[in-house]
């Protein structure tokens, strides 16, 4: 069940599903799907969604010419702004400087 829950949350990554959407959808209690979550993949749901998503970013930073307000929007940030800040808490630099640096 937990690796069903995972590849909902990789392969839509423009949704953005709460725990507790989660526990309902799975009928599993939203403590125990963390706990459980946390065991098999190593870090909170959040953390790993958000390092995920970024890794995503970075892959189409390097392989696309896609805008950064694109891509923010295609791994599931509604705002450039925060796109930026969660890209540069994962990886120590800004989207824009990261696509310079592959080129």
């Amino acid at each position: 069940m937990i690796k069903e829950i995972h590849q909902q949350l990789t392969e839509h990554l423009d949704q953005r599903f709460t725990i507790a959407e989660l526990s309902k959808q799975y009928l599993i209690n939203t403590s125990t799907l963390k706990e459980i979550f946390k065991a098999v993949y190593g870090q909170p749901i959040a953390t790993y969604m958000k390092e995920f998503r970024v890794r995503q970013a970075m892959k189409l930073l390097r392989e696309t010419d896609a805008s950064i307000a694109d891509i923010a929007n295609q791994v599931g940030y509604e705002t450039q702004g925060k796109f930026s800040k969660a890209f540069k808490d994962v990886v120590q630099v800004l989207p824009t400087e990261y696509r310079k640096m592959q080129h």
